[in-house]
């Protein structure tokens, strides 16, 4: 079961501008996995996200599931449930701050036709999970740290059991000790329950701790995927270089230049290092990615 965008792209227009924030971007996850979608902000990963949560209107392409007997029904279930959820860079400005966290963390279940009494016993059970006492269920957002906070965003992700949840910068918000717990408690939630992340971030080191597979964006398109290992220890393109080894910092909030970090040419169009596709003149790769390894692909500088 994987759940696959193909050929998407997003167009924006604001006062009859027209912007691609992301153009003809293919790419799936499975049950199980981890894909991590990486690049600096601006880049298109968000918005991916948001396409592939359903809060956001590919201009062109699919979002299908796929199983071994083909296409499945899109992302949404007989019961009203989700198999996708999400879980956003905000932990307390995505709960809302009316309501208790028993309300938000079973909301999912009742939406879905759950009765609350065994909503309430399945929100409970998940709140345990994800290392909190259950009477948290009855606070407020603001009554509760940031570290809790995303805590409870997990818990109202998985409760449901989705196939897929999407985490949108997960640990941005938190301290470096905050952090490594959360990262902990996602891979073992994922071990227990077999569920697959698409995880959306720069930070870098993060992806080491959570990665199966690594997607790299630049202005609006993938220009490196493969094994997370590979990715990570043998990377061909110069973006993707660069953002390996200047380690950006966590936060999406604090500005950073890949392109500083890279040699260009003088015409700004491509990079002075040998095009990592290979083989043919960069004239003649074409548009797309191509493959250098296992599993491995990557595009042609004069394309990206």
């Amino acid at each position: 079961m994987e759940l696959a965008l193909d050929n998407v792209t997003v167009v924006y227009r604001r006062r009859g501008v027209e912007t691609r924030a992301v153009r003809g971007v293919s790419l799936h996850v499975r049950k199980g996995e981890t894909l991590a979608v990486v690049g600096e902000s601006g880049s298109g990963k968000t918005t991916i996200a948001k396409v592939a949560a359903g809060l956001r209107k590919a201009t062109s392409g699919t979002l299908s599931w796929r199983t071994a007997a083909g296409l499945d029904p899109p992302p949404g279930d007989s019961r009203g449930g989700r198999r996708v959820q999400m879980v956003f860079q905000h932990p307390v400005q995505s709960l809302d701050p009316l309501w208790r966290i028993r309300r938000a963390v079973r909301e999912p279940l009742t939406r879905g036709g759950l009765p609350r009494g065994e909503a309430d016993r399945l929100a409970a059970e998940m709140i345990t999970r994800v290392g909190l006492d259950p009477s948290v269920l009855d606070r407020y957002p603001r009554e509760v740290s940031g570290g809790q906070a995303q805590r409870v965003a997990i818990a109202r992700a998985l409760v449901s059991n989705p196939e897929i949840v999407i985490l949108d910068e997960p640990t941005a918000s938190l301290d470096q000790t905050v952090r490594a717990r959360i990262l902990t408690l996602l891979s073992e939630l994922q071990r227990s329950t077999g569920v697959g992340y698409l995880m959306i971030t720069h930070d870098i080191s993060s992806v080491r701790r959570l990665a199966t597979r690594i997607a790299v964006m630049y202005r609006g398109l993938i220009v490196e995927s493969g094994p997370a290992a590979t990715i990570l220890e043998h990377a061909r393109h110069p973006y993707t270089r660069a953002l390996i080894a200047a380690v950006p910092v966590a936060d999406p909030r604090v500005p950073w230049d890949a392109t500083a970090h890279m040699a260009r040419s003088r015409d700004g169009t491509s990079w002075e290092d040998p095009c990592p596709a290979g083989g043919a003149p960069c004239d003649e790769h074409g548009a797309g990615l191509h493959p250098v390894g296992p599993q491995h692909l990557v595009a042609c500088t004069a394309r990206a």
